[in-house]
């Protein structure tokens, strides 16, 4: 079985508001093993949605319709679909309830008449009584073989009832025997990676790839700047199988890249720095010196819940007064080298040590621009100390937007020092 999902609403169509209901509906749909094929964004038209729905059905044995049933002139989905089945529609007087539940004690006809458009559902569908919200919605099972839901676009009114009415629905038409050959059972998970690009890791993992699209997993990657996602999707008859199969083949990518792999779905780093200062017993402590990400490494790690246990601090010390003036860096070391250094970055790291008295510090220093003095925009210094005389100065040149360059330092030496930590454990 698969899907379309058809969002309605002139303001997704002008990018006002984000669509996150069609991404909510198809990471829902996925575990029921129905597959997503395709997603339309249309515009409050009632012709336009007609022939998007008519164009969908031709395609998908399931078509999720969510916006458009409010009671204002511009909510037209239910007579736009009525129109695309050449069906009539209806008042359902037990909708009435719901319809007109936020009406005030001084009723006006005309008020009333229009909260109760959301009464009328195409002759012959199924209704969904709302729990949150007025907007109700309805489904239509059409020839035996197709299915149209229709649900409000409201985000937490669309989520009310397609876990309350929909998932329900759909679970009690994929135990038909009829469709047991055509449902499929579908795992899925994301890897997060960073400080490697798209085109290294499908250089590495190419022949994984391969082995992986042999028994039935889909690998795909997702690009954003300092955090790469490699999305998988395996997909069996039989559940076992599925999830078997994805884990083999996460465990086969994880393997190949190495350090670069530092967690899976929406982890952030700092969380799984927190679980490899856990494996090891849990009694480390980390300060952080910032300059170029002003105060953003700090911000990520206690993020994590229970970062007090190990964070002990942080100086953002952005200009010169304050490296000199907080971590007491020698105004001579700054002339002679410049803020920008390797020199100033592994002296920032070293006092913000003693001040923390940490077992690990950070420090970080660069140019996030966009201006920046001969051609070094993008240049970033990043220094881990650490016991036992550990010591690591990277220099390291970060494209993109100013934002971007910050949140790749981040990124880039929360995972060295997560890297360096686990390493604990191998010695």
């Amino acid at each position: 079985m698969n899907l379309s999902i058809i969002s309605i609403g002139t303001e997704l169509n002008l990018g006002l508001i984000l669509n996150e209901n069609s991404r909510y509906i198809a990471e829902r749909i996925t575990e029921l093993g129905i597959e997503c094929k395709y997603i339309y964004t249309v515009g409050d038209d009632c012709d336009e949605i007609s022939n998007v729905l008519r164009n969908s059905l031709q395609f998908s044995d399931l078509v999720i319709i969510t916006g458009g049933l409010g009671p204002t002139d511009d909510d037209v989905t239910r007579s736009a679909i009525a129109s695309a089945l050449n069906l009539k529609l209806i008042r359902d007087r037990d909708l009435d309830v719901t319809s007109l539940k936020f009406i005030r004690k001084t009723r006006d006809r005309k008020i009333t008449d229009r909260l109760l458009r959301q009464s009328y559902i195409p002759k012959g569908s199924v209704p969904f009584k709302p729990e949150i919200g007025s907007a109700s919605g309805f489904g239509i099972e059409l020839d035996g073989n197709k299915f149209i839901i229709c649900i409000p676009g409201v985000p937490k009114e669309m989520r009310s009832m397609f876990e309350k009415d929909v998932i329900p629905l759909l679970e009690g038409r994929l135990t038909n025997k009829d469709l047991e050959n055509n449902v499929f059972k579908i795992k899925k998970s994301t890897l997060l990676t960073t400080d490697i690009s798209e085109t290294e890791i499908e250089e590495k993992i190419k022949e994984i790839v391969d082995r992986a699209g042999d028994i039935g997993v889909k690998i795909g990657i997702t690009a954003d700047p300092g955090l790469i996602k490699i999305i998988l999707v395996a997909k069996s008859q039989d559940d076992k199988e599925a999830q078997m199969n994805l884990k083999k083949i996460e465990g086969e990518i994880s393997d190949k890249l190495g350090k670069y792999f530092y967690g899976k779905e929406d982890a952030l780093i700092s969380d799984n720095l927190k679980e490899a200062i856990a494996r090891i017993g849990g009694n480390l402590t980390i300060s952080v010196a910032e300059s170029i990400t002003g105060g953003l490494i700090s911000s990520i790690i206690t993020d994590t819940p229970g970062s007090s246990k190990f964070f002990q601090g942080s100086i953002i010390s952005y200009s010169d007064y304050s490296k000199m003036k907080l971590l007491d860096i020698d105004k001579e070391l700054l002339g002679k080298h410049g803020a920008v250094s390797r020199e100033v970055c592994l002296d920032m790291a070293r006092k913000v040590r003693d001040l923390f008295d940490s077992d690990y510090a950070l420090s970080v220093t660069g140019y996030a621009g966009p201006e920046a003095a001969n051609g070094k925009l993008g240049l970033v210094y990043c220094c881990i100390l650490g016991p036992s005389g550990f010591e690591r100065v990277f220099e390291k040149r970060f494209p993109g937007t100013r934002y971007e360059i910050k949140f790749r330092t981040a990124q880039f030496i929360l995972n060295e020092l997560r890297a360096a930590i686990s390493q604990i454990m191998e010695r």
